[in-house]
């Protein structure tokens, strides 16, 4: 599980391993995944214990934004660190920005699908290619 501090105050998001992202907000001790969710689960959900042990082993921010004091003395500064450092933050940008990508083509096919119900049920006439060409352009028509 990789975890991130998403802003000041506590929240934090945990992109788990069955690749599904929870997003936890460790102050109020709520998380987003189902486990969370059943009233009936004796224990934390594993995403809050998972901040709890990284903030522990003092590797993520604490939930007001500060580095941990072991992460700053432990890990002197090196080229081959910030080499790996500056890798892995364009990788974890390009991996949001194809998420970001792959939900904006979902909202994008929700909304075609939500302007035809409304067409659909305002029991007007239309025609699908001329939605799709109003919707994404006359390319869309092929």
């Amino acid at each position: 599980m990789d975890v991130a501090l998403l802003h000041r105050g506590g929240c934090y998001e945990v992109d788990s391993a069955s690749g599904n992202i929870y997003e936890v907000d460790l102050l109020d001790e709520t998380c987003t995944c189902p486990d969370y969710q059943d009233p009936d689960s004796p224990t934390l959900c594993k995403h809050i214990q998972r901040i709890q042990f990284e903030l522990d082993a003092g590797r993520i921010p604490r939930p007001d934004g500060r580095l941990p004091e072991t992460a700053l003395s432990t890990h002197p500064p090196s080229s081959a660190t910030d080499s790996r450092l500056v890798a892995t933050l364009r990788t974890r940008i390009r991996e949001r920005e194809e998420r970001i990508a792959t939900l904006q083509a979902e909202i994008q096919a929700l909304q075609f699908v939500c302007d035809v119900a409304d067409a659909i049920e305002d029991g007007e006439e239309f025609e699908l290619k001329q939605i799709l060409s109003d919707e994404y352009g006359p390319a869309s028509q092929r």
